[in-house]
């Protein structure tokens, strides 16, 4: 039996889509704003050489968005400078930036050889000798419609804001950040129910959260930990903990309290009823 026959609503218009390939490798679709076969208004490779202070090339950016500037010879002892503008009389500055090193700043001016990257909106770019010594200087220009994201572009020294953020001053880290603050309280051995009882240890500094103690003792006896609100006028005791006879035993209390010399935080040992031969007894600050 033969296929039955197809037909389509009066309505459906066949299209067909048709690209050509650019000089640079991306592709354009063909339309009737750009009909095959298409010409690009401006070269994509420029080629400019001079042996005085001279324009070495300058060139229309239409369909372009950027490109790279191959200085091959840079002459001796000469300075290029790199510009862009809207109407080929004024010129501004055109940022570029060293191709074989990405994290460099961008600058504005070259004097050796090597591939220089840029981005530009402008309608056109040049690249001038602005310093003559001797030599000829030869620059090959190569624009592209689509521009690879430049990254790795670190930000140059300076006071400007980002956004609604400022950045002002240096900060260096060097060792262990946070690091805490420890102290040896005692390490004399206490006799029957006598009371050893620490420095009071101002909480100075913003970082640190915690106060702990440590004790070790051949005797059984109490550790403590007290804390002041007053400049060590008075004490209270916030956490305490039984000590086997030879055993250790460890505090750690959350700081709280106003930053400052009048929030205090101490150790402090009760020893039980027989006299000790080995004592153990330290504290200190941490951030965690």
């Amino acid at each position: 039996m033969p296929n039955p026959p197809v037909t389509f609503p009066a309505l459906f218009t066949p299209a067909n889509a048709v690209a050509f390939t650019n000089v640079d490798g991306t592709a354009q679709t063909v339309s009737a704003a750009a009909p095959l076969p298409v010409s690009l208004s401006s070269p994509a490779t420029v080629t400019g050489s001079v042996t005085s202070v001279a324009t070495i090339l300058s060139v229309g950016t239409a369909s372009f968005m950027g490109g790279a500037f191959h200085v091959t010879n840079a002459g001796t002892t000469c300075t290029i400078t790199y510009e862009q503008s809207n109407d080929g009389t004024t010129w501004v500055a055109l940022p570029i930036i060293n191709a074989a090193g990405p994290g460099s700043a961008p600058v504005i001016t070259t004097t050796g050889v090597g591939i220089y990257s840029y981005v530009s909106s402008a309608a056109f770019v040049r690249a001038r000798v602005s310093t003559y010594t001797s030599g000829t200087v030869t620059v090959v220009l190569n624009q592209k419609q689509q521009v690879a994201a430049s990254t790795g572009i670190s930000l140059a020294a300076g006071s400007s804001g980002i956004g609604s953020v400022s950045v002002t001053g240096t900060a260096t880290v060097s060792g262990t950040i946070n690091p805490g603050t420890g102290f040896t309280d005692s390490t004399t051995a206490l006799a029957a129910a006598a009371v050893f009882t620490g420095t009071g240890r101002a909480n100075n500094a913003a970082q640190y959260e915690f106060f702990s103690a440590t004790a070790f003792a051949d005797q059984a006896g109490t550790l403590f930990i007290d804390q002041s609100l007053d400049t060590g006028a008075t004490y209270q005791p916030i956490m305490s903990q039984a000590v086997a006879a030879n055993s250790a035993a460890n505090l750690v209390a959350r700081v709280c309290g106003a930053v400052g010399t009048a929030t205090l935080y101490r150790v402090r040992y009760v020893n039980g009823a027989t006299l000790q031969t080995v004592f153990r007894l330290s504290s200190g600050y941490s951030a965690n």
